[in-house]
Formats: structure tokens, C-alpha cells, sequence
């Protein structure tokens, strides 16, 4: 009897088993995934619709800022930083808010939560392509990223749309670079190429992309050689050269670099403790403040600082432990390492040791392994993973809604960053409020706090000076202002201030000197350029006064009162059709009544009696009171 061969038919290839899940989710489950995450996240934003803005960066980003009132500027856009860094795109996205809303804050968050949504979106696609399509793994990453309270900062202040902006870009751009990988596709390599371009436009933070491409090298398998170094050169040159010009940017603002102020082994502490803070506060999200002090300068530093450095020992172990079996914990580990980088204090420059809006996009490595670990727990299972996302959803979910609330308003933020994290700036921010309102008690009480906490506060001095300066107490706003440059000599705002107190004194000399000095450190600082026009006005030099005005109106290009001003200026050389000029650019804004009587001297300066007559009209209807021998020299009742 013939011996039976068993036949063998050929069998499709396919992919690593560790690499694909038990069945692939069909379009309609993620599709629900992800509407389910979209709105439990709208849900927890909602009280952010409801703010406003805070007296913090956004009047220097919205209400103070000239750029967003006329988007069709692209040179100014383009070519003037704000704080020191370069974001175009970002100014581009807040003037289109301006012609929506102008000053209601309304339409400036709404897009805010927009872009967060959208970002939750790529969040999730991004986390199905590197998990070559695990549903679990996908909606546990992005559900946490869209209602982990610390990212409320980077959504609910006006000022962080550079944040949700630039992450964006930032997003797609590592999808299309993991599509590049899978498919080798030139198109999708030229494509991050250009979205790295939009986020460096955006926010200069986006300079670390090309560092976290190796991240996703690592978790594709992807053999560390001269060829996929190469590979990033395109992105390194991009980032070097925004990197340029951002410590360009940041160097003419005289941006504060605490490297004088610590010494080596304390920065280094400093920058372990970030990493070990920004963990625990992914774990333990309460008592989050818009501002954390550095230590105290005259003092120990706390013990958690001294531990900090064993914990990223233990995440340095567990790397080296993942490269060996399951790479997903090192490359969790990495991505958050990498994002980090830029702000972690080893090099400390600002006046904070952490900031809740740093971890947007370092998170995702954490959250991707925390879905990673509730898919084996789950086996593939999206019902089983309910047991871990519904308690996430519900606890991350309501302490996001209650973080929103803090940032309803100045007020508000600054009240519960006192109560959680008393600090010289929570103080210093509260009391430039009550400035404002007039409440200048509570404002020098919030101010002696300050300097309570951190006798050495050179903006305590100087704000504590504005409010002297406001109640009329000139001798003591002076001492203030001194007592403030004596900490920071070439603090450019209190010399600023004391040559306006030295102009109101009529002390002009010494005014022009100390207007100088301001301008000399910060060329970009325009109140001075209007101070030191108004003191030489004062002294009859009308050419040096139209020189400052002017340039006050490169930073302020739609400031009538300005443009009437230097009407005034050219009438007193008596350049009337100059005069005109200015003076008519001055009504097309805002016809004020005193405008058409500078312009009525003009008109009368050049014998046109009818036109001067028009205006002096004009002013006198608008309530003022015309000088009565040029009334009747005009035929003026």
C-alpha cells in the first residue's frame, strides 16, 4: 500500500505575533472609541468656555499685542517675537480670534479646545499606528492625554495656544514620520519634513522633534547606524536654526538665566527633581498651581531634591530591562525623557522649577505604556479594559472639570495658586490686580507678601513703586524704584519708571538719563521710546520727540493719540501739511474732538481759514473749550 503524503499549501506571511493583536478592530468600534473620548473630554472643559483672560502673558499675547488687530501685517508677524520667542503661526491663529470675538475671550478658548480635541484625535491615530492597531492600547493613551488635569494650563490659558498649536503639527508630523518607516513612502518623509516646519512656527519648543524620531526607531526595531542618523540631518538643520533664533529672541529681551544664581550640583538636583515631580504628578494630579517656586536660595534644598536622582536611575534600568524583552517601556520611558528635556532646570532660566503646561507632550510616553499594561491585563479584550478606563474616566475626568474653574479669571488663579503654592509671583500677580481695580491697600499687602517670601524681589519693589506712584506718593514710589535697581541694576522697567517719575517732577535731565539707560538694555521696550518722547517734547525738541514717537508706533502701529500728538510736534516747527498728514490718520481711527482742533491750527497755520473754522467747530460741539481769541480770529461765537 502507497504511503499517503500529507500536502503542505502555501500560507499567507505574517507579521511578528507580539506586534499584532488577537483580532483588529473594525472601523466602527474605533470610530466610537473615539467619539466617546472626544466628548468625555468637551465634557471636562466645558467651565474653560467660561473664562476669560488672566493677568498673565495675555495681555502681552492678546489685549497689548498690535499684531493680532491687523493679521495682514505678515512682515511684523513674521519678524517680531513676543517674550522673546518666535511664533508666527501662533500670532496668525490669535488675530483670527481678534476678528472674531475682538476682546471677548470666548472665541480664543473655544479654539483652544478645539485644537486639544483635534490633538486627541492624533494622539489616538498616532497610538493605533505604533501599536500596529491595538484599540485598547489607543484609547487608554488618548483619553488620558485629553483629561489628565495637567494638562488644563496648556488648554485653558489664552496664552498656551503656542502649546496646542504647535503639538498639532508636532503630532502629525510623528505620524507621518511612523508612516515613513512602515512604508519607506518619500512622500510621507517630505511631509514631516514641512509639519516640523508648522510647529517650529508655532512654538520654538518643537526643536526637540528630530530627538524624538529615534524614539520611534527604537520601538520599530530600527538599527542605530550612520543611515538613520542621516536620515534626521534635514531635521536637525531646521531645528538648529530655530534654535538660533530664538536664544537671538531671547537674549535681546534679557530673558532670566538663574545659572548665576545656583551652583553646578544644584542645577543638577534641580533637573533630576523635574523628572521625579512631573511622575508623581501624573500619578497624583492635586494641588496643581500655575506657578512653583525654585527653593530657596538661602536655604537646603528639600530631601525629595536629593532623591530625585535615584528614580531616574530606576527608569534608566528600566530601559536597558525593555530593550531586552518588550520595548514599549523604553520607549515610553524615552518619548517622556525627550519631550522634557528642553525644560528640565539643569540650566534654569525663568523663575519656576516646574510648569503643568511642560508635560502636553511628554506625557503620551507614560500614557501609552499604561495602555500597553491594561491590554495584557485585558488580552486583547476592549470590555475588559472597561474594569481600568471608566475609574480613569470618572477621577481624571472631574479633577480636569474642578482645575478648569481656577482659570475663570485672574482673580481666580492667582486666589487658589496662594492658597496651594504660596509664592512671590502668585503675590506679585494678585496685587497688580488689585492695582488695577484701584484697591491699593490690598495690592501693597499682597506686595509686602512678596517681598515677605523673597526680600530680594526686584519686581515687588517696582510694582509696590506703581502703586505708590498712582496714590500721589511720589517720595516713596522713588525709593521703591531705587530700592529695585539696586537689586537688578539693569532692570530696564524700573528705570523706565523712574525717568517718567523724574519727567513729572520736570527733573527732564535726569529723566532723559535713566529713559536712556531703559533703552539702551532694552531696545524693544516701547513705553520708554513714548516717555522719552514726551520729556523731550517738554524741552522743545520736537525732532528727537517725533524720532521716539515714531518708533513707539512700530510697536503700537494704531495708537490715534500718538499720531495726534506728533501732529503737535510737526505744528510746532511749523510742518503744517506733515502736521496734517498724521493728524487725519489720527481721525480715520478715532475722531476725537481734540484731534480736529489740532488739526484746525494746522489748517489755520496754513491761511485756510474755512477748513480751520470746520474743525474748530467740530471740537467745540465735541465739548471743548476753544481759546477765545482764536475762536474770534475764526469768526467763532
Amino acid at each position: 500500500m502507497k504511503k499517503r503524503v500529507k500536502k503542505y499549501r502555501p500560507q499567507p506571511t505574517t507579521a511578528r505575533k507580539k506586534d499584532v493583536p488577537a483580532s483588529f478592530p473594525d472601523s466602527q468600534k474605533s470610530t466610537a472609541a473615539l467619539v466617546i473620548i472626544l466628548i468625555i473630554t468637551f465634557i471636562a472643559y466645558i467651565p474653560a468656555l467660561r473664562a476669560g483672560f488672566v493677568n498673565w502673558d495675555d495681555p502681552d499675547y492678546v489685549s497689548n499685542n498690535p499684531m493680532i488687530k491687523d493679521i495682514s501685517n505678515l512682515e511684523m508677524i513674521f519678524t517680531r517675537p513676543i517674550q522673546g520667542n518666535y511664533h508666527p503661526l501662533t500670532v496668525l491663529s490669535l488675530g483670527i480670534n481678534y476678528s472674531i470675538s475682538g476682546f471677548d475671550a470666548w472665541s480664543y478658548h473655544l479654539l483652544n479646545l478645539l485644537l486639544h480635541l483635534f490633538n486627541c484625535y492624533l494622539v489616538f491615530k498616532l497610538a493605533m499606528i505604533l501599536s500596529r492597531n491595538s484599540l485598547i492600547i489607543a484609547f487608554t493613551t488618548s483619553l488620558l492625554f485629553g483629561i489628565h488635569p495637567m494638562h488644563v494650563e496648556s488648554v485653558a490659558w489664552v496664552s498656551e495656544r503656542k502649546d496646542v498649536l504647535y503639538s498639532l503639527f508636532f503630532l502629525a508630523g510623528l505620524i507621518s514620520y511612523t508612516n515613513y518607516v512602515d512604508s519607506g513612502s518619500k512622500k510621507q518623509y517630505g511631509l514631516t519634513i514641512l509639519l516640523l516646519v508648522l510647529s517650529l512656527l508655532s512654538k520654538p519648543a518643537a526643536v526637540i522633534f528630530p530627538v524624538v524620531l529615534f524614539c520611534i526607531d527604537l520601538l520599530r526595531h530600527r538599527k542605530l547606524n550612520l543611515g538613520l542618523i542621516a536620515e534626521k540631518i534635514p531635521f536637525f538643520i531646521l531645528a538648529f536654526a530655530m534654535g538660533l533664533l530664538t536664544f537671538t529672541a531671547q537674549k535681546e529681551k534679557g530673558a532670566l538665566d538663574a545659572t548665576e544664581i545656583f551652583n553646578l550640583s544644584t542645577r543638577i538636583f534641580m533637573g533630576f527633581y523635574g523628572i521625579l515631580i512631573y511622575f508623581i504628578k501624573l500619578i497624583i494630579p492635586v494641588n496643581l498651581s500655575p506657578f512653583y517656586a525654585y527653593a530657596p536660595i538661602n536655604e537646603d534644598l528639600p530631601t525629595a531634591y536629593y532623591i530625585a536622582p535615584l528614580f531616574s536611575v530606576i527608569l534608566i534600568v528600566l530601559v536597558f530591562y525593555s530593550l531586552k524583552r518588550e520595548r514599549v517601556v523604553a520607549f515610553g520611558i524615552l518619548f517622556y525623557l525627550a519631550n522634557l528635556l528642553l525644560v528640565l532646570q539643569f540650566m534654569p532660566v525663568g523663575s519656576a522649577i516646574i510648569a503643568d503646561r511642560y508635560t502636553y507632550l511628554p506625557y503620551i510616553g507614560f500614557f501609552y505604556i499604561a495602555g500597553w499594561l491594561i491590554n495584557r491585563y485585558a488580552k486583547g479584550n476592549f470590555s475588559r479594559s472597561y474594569h481600568f478606563n471608566i475609574p480613569i474616566a470618572v477621577i481624571m475626568g472631574i479633577l480636569t472639570f474642578k482645575q478648569c474653574g481656577i482659570w475663570l479669571n485672574g482673580a481666580t488663579l492667582w486666589d487658589h495658586a496662594i492658597k496651594t503654592q504660596p509664592s512671590a509671583r502668585a503675590y506679585l500677580n494678585r496685587g497688580s490686580l488689585y492695582k488695577d481695580e484701584k484697591k491699593y491697600q490690598e495690592a501693597i499687602q499682597c506686595f509686602n507678601a512678596a517681598l515677605k517670601i523673597n526680600v530680594a524681589d526686584h519686581e515687588a519693589y517696582m510694582l509696590r513703586g506703581n502703586v505708590y506712584f498712582e496714590m500721589n506718593k511720589a517720595d516713596l514710589a522713588f525709593s521703591d524704584y531705587k530700592k529695585s535697581l539696586s537689586i537688578k541694576p539693569d532692570y530696564s522697567t524700573a528705570l523706565d519708571n523712574l525717568g517718567a517719575l523724574f519727567g513729572l517732577r520736570l527733573q527732564y535731565d535726569s529723566a532723559l538719563v535713566y529713559l536712556n539707560r531703559a533703552l539702551a538694555i532694552s531696545p524693544g521696550y516701547s513705553p520708554s521710546y513714548k516717555n522719552r518722547a514726551l520729556v523731550n517734547l517738554e524741552l522743545n525738541k520736537n525732532e528727537d520727540a517725533i524720532r521716539d514717537f515714531k518708533k513707539f508706533l512700530e510697536y503700537n502701529p494704531n495708537d490715534p493719540d500718538i499720531m495726534n500728538v506728533i501732529g503737535v510736534c510737526y505744528r510746532n516747527l511749523g510742518r503744517y501739511n506733515d502736521a496734517l498728514t498724521i493728524i487725519n490718520q489720527a481721525i480715520a481711527i478715532k475722531p476725537d474732538p481734540h484731534f480736529f482742533l489740532n488739526r484746525a491750527y494746522c489748517y489755520n497755520g496754513l491761511k485756510d481759514i474755512e477748513s480751520a473754522r470746520k474743525d474748530a467747530v467740530k471740537a467745540k460741539a465735541g465739548g471743548l473749550n476753544i481759546d477765545p481769541n482764536f475762536a474770534r480770529s475764526l469768526g467763532i461765537q
